[in-house]
């Protein structure tokens, strides 16, 4: 693997970024100021009822942006496995576009009101666009 630094320096950052999503359940103190909810505000629109609950409190992000994340830390994770099924594929774009024209589908049915969707859809729509976003990337960390 090409850049091991920097592949460490990046799974250890999106850790953190995941952890710190938890919001101020885990960190102690309250909800509506806490330093994890204004981290993330101008990339998160932090809606109460869109959001999920952990240890009493809400986090500090919505349910779409933490299952995006998740899947941006569990796909870089994924990384060093998949070496040899991704590297110079394309697959993994295919799967990105896909999993992105699967939010433009779940937002344009809630919007014109053919569905309703929830809290764990948002999150496990999520999931595969942050997952396929680290994963397309995987050709950078790879030697040719």
């Amino acid at each position: 693997m090409k850049y091991k630094l920097l592949y460490t320096g990046v799974l250890i950052a999106l850790s953190l970024m995941v952890l710190f999503s938890l919001g101020s359940g885990i960190w102690g103190g309250e909800a509506g100021g806490h330093w994890t909810e204004q981290l993330f505000r101008g990339v998160c629109h932090q809606i109460p009822d869109r959001t999920f609950v952990f240890m009493g409190e809400l986090m500090a992000v919505n349910t779409r942006c933490f299952g995006i994340f998740l899947g941006l830390l569990t796909g870089w994770g994924l990384i060093p496995l998949l070496k040899n099924r991704v590297f110079k594929k394309k697959w993994p774009l295919a799967c990105l576009l896909f999993a992105g024209l699967l939010q433009i589908i779940d937002y344009s049915g809630n919007l014109f009101l053919l569905w309703e969707n929830t809290n764990s859809s948002r999150f496990l729509l999520g999931l595969p666009l942050g997952m396929f976003s680290s994963i397309v990337i995987a050709d950078l960390f790879q030697s040719t």
